[in-house]
């Protein structure tokens, strides 16, 4: 055993053509097989260990998110934007505007798609979600936070459709106005597979192109279509199916009124909810201490006046005719 010893102890691992006196220090050169084989294991640990570390790193930064900076000016909204002209103005977009004003950007961006180069050779977008942050650092004159990725038009409008439910930060109308004009541009065969492309209820989407599908009369008749809600579209469309010509004829009058009335005020006269049960009685027109007609209201607002024959004489009736018309100009 004392002479296998010997000789393993006699073992160098030195290069024979090296000179005696440029050998490393013991420390940094292993002098046993053992030792060697350790070492070598060692430095194969620490590659091993230093390439998953890269890796991982080259991981995270492919799933990172980058954002670009760019110029407002060459982003336009998408055609599929459900955003009414009222959601860029009052108190809660000029809130918007100031938190992005302090924070010299929107912190949380927007997201676009290339739509090619305009008439300098630049690249122009077209927004998938963020219209009001877009709109916002166009006034504000700051560059906007962008993501900018490829996608389809049903992509894009996915992306708008969902970012801005989950936000709750669309009215019922502007929904409505999106999902009909998803339908109207083929975007998806159905009104199920739209629903199913969003994650929404078919009952739902049905409900919000229900509203967004009134007649225009019966949209400007209130103060805003942004204060429509889910539950109206059924009982207007109700109304309109029954006695299309009364209904239309009332939008158009709450229409040109200056204030509007409040939305559920304009509800229930189109609805008829806001009406008389009960007629009154007609009036009668005198001339002379003689009854010469009648002015007749019914339940619903409508007027109607009659004159007895011969009362009038075929002058003062074009008299009247034309008083008629120049009070209703």
């Amino acid at each position: 055993m004392s002479k296998l010893t010997d000789k393993a102890k006699s073992i160098s691992f030195d290069d024979e053509d090296e000179a005696p006196a440029a050998a490393p220090a013991p420390v940094d050169r292993p002098r046993t097989a053992m030792g060697a084989i350790s070492a070598s294991i060692a430095m194969g640990r620490g590659v091993e260990a230093e390439n998953r570390d890269l890796r991982a790193k080259l991981e995270r930064f492919e799933d990172a998110t980058i954002v670009e900076f760019l110029d407002p000016k060459r982003i336009k909204p998408s055609r599929f934007a459900n955003r009414h002209e009222l959601s860029f103005s009052g108190a809660e977009f000029e809130g918007l505007k100031a938190e992005i004003q302090a924070a010299g950007r929107n912190v949380q961006p927007i997201k676009v798609r290339r739509v090619g180069q305009g008439g300098d050779g630049q690249e122009e977008y077209e927004i998938a979600f963020g219209h009001r942050r877009h709109r916002a650092c166009l006034e504000l004159g700051l560059p906007v936070a962008a993501i900018v990725e490829v996608l389809t038009d049903a992509q894009l409008f996915t992306e708008m459709e969902r970012e801005n439910r989950e936000r709750q930060d669309l009215s019922p109308w502007e929904q409505g106005v999106m999902y009909r004009r998803a339908i109207d541009d083929g975007l998806f065969p159905s009104l199920r597979r739209l629903a199913t492309s969003i994650g929404a209820q078919v009952g739902n989407v049905s409900t919000a192109i229900q509203l967004a599908s009134l007649p225009p009369e019966v949209i400007e008749a209130f103060p805003s279509p942004l204060s429509l809600q889910f539950r109206w579209g059924a009982v207007l469309k109700a109304a309109i199916d029954k006695n299309p010509d009364d209904v239309l004829a009332q939008a158009r009058e709450l229409g040109a009124m200056t204030p509007k009335l409040a939305a559920k005020e304009v509800l229930a006269r189109l609805t008829g909810a806001g009406a008389s049960t009960t007629r009154e009685a007609p009036v009668q027109i005198t001339s002379k201490g003689k009854v010469v007609g009648l002015w007749d209201k019914d339940p619903k607002g409508n007027v109607s006046v009659q004159i007895k024959a011969g009362s009038l004489s075929a002058a003062k009736e074009k008299r009247l005719r034309e008083f008629l018309e120049k009070l209703f100009d």
